[in-house]
């Protein structure tokens, strides 16, 4: 399955990377680019950017470029340092962190989430409260506003924002998007018992009839986050995404010619639609799905 790190003290340095060191001394957090938001308002519980913590920053560009068009700009920090921020179709949807500066033998290279939080104080509250890690307490970035990287009670790593003005605003997925978020949960029903906590707007609702497990978090109606039993005990409890394409056959197929890995082949959901599970050639791993929702599963992009 999805190869992720299991040391935790070299992914808390993976996760203070997250955040562009804006710490260090001589690197200008303010050069970090905001998120687009098209003047809107904050939208808490929403899933508003991906970053890659990437050690094999050429590898992974070409690898992402070839497979869903995407381009990567350079933002420059200062001492030789640089944030790579991801387009697509001309819209910024995420950013890439080359993390081999943070060495030894465990492989960092992942996606994390950025979840939009409307008080970062009380957030970072709640992580402690229930027993969750707080890598790195709220910093301030100009463009984006308060930002913390923090471990969920069962070790999911993700990033938390509370956005200085609006969030993306919602639109329909469209292929080479994001098209869901999801956690890989030991323990589902403390993992959506925490971000109820974490998010007061969230709501826990079922997919399909009472018996289904596959159960997921709204917030004013709107589908945010899915939980569901990690289907591997041996990874980590982790947060995965997953990018809309309209073959995911053809996807997993230019994938491997990619230097890539198919780990799951491309399979029908039952939650709508067919998809498959890759990991890019340093091990940072997705899903891709084409989609067909079934009727009470609308996710908003």
């Amino acid at each position: 399955m999805i190869r992720l790190p299991h040391n935790g003290a070299r992914l808390a340095l993976a996760a203070l990377i997250l955040i562009v060191v804006g710490g260090c001394a001589g690197l200008d957090p303010a050069r970090i680019p905001p998120i687009d938001t098209a003047d809107t308002q904050p939208i808490p519980g929403k899933i508003v950017w991906h970053d890659l913590l990437t050690e094999d920053p050429t590898a992974a560009r070409r690898f992402y470029a070839g497979l869903f068009g995407w381009t990567f700009r350079d933002v420059g920090l200062g001492r030789g340092q640089s944030y790579k921020v991801i387009e697509h179709d001309g819209r910024i949807i995420g950013g890439l962190v080359d993390a081999r500066r943070i060495g030894g033998d465990v492989n960092v290279s992942r996606w994390i989430p950025v979840l939009s939080v409307a008080d970062m104080a009380a957030a970072v509250a709640a992580v402690r409260a229930a027993g969750g890690t707080v890598y790195q307490a709220p910093l301030d970035i100009p463009q984006r506003g308060l930002v913390a990287v923090v471990a969920d009670p069962q070790g999911a790593v993700l990033t938390l924002l509370e956005p200085r003005g609006g969030d993306p605003a919602d639109r329909p997925a469209e292929p080479g998007d994001w098209l869901w978020n999801e956690i890989w949960s030991s323990d589902p029903d403390a993992t959506l018992a925490f971000y109820k906590s974490l998010v007061p707007d969230y709501e826990v609702n079922r997919m399909g009839d009472a018996y289904s497990n596959y159960r997921y978090l709204s917030a004013g109606g709107v589908p945010r986050v899915g939980v569901m039993l990690k289907p591997v005990d041996r990874i980590p409890d982790t947060w995965v995404a997953y990018v809309k394409v309209s073959d995911p056959a053809a996807t997993a197929a230019a994938a491997e010619r990619l230097g890539g890995e198919v780990l799951l082949p491309p399979r029908k959901n039952p939650r709508g639609g067919e998809v498959a599970i890759l990991n890019d050639p340093t091990g940072a791993g997705f899903l891709v799905q084409r989609w067909e929702p079934v009727p009470e599963h609308q996710a908003a992009r």
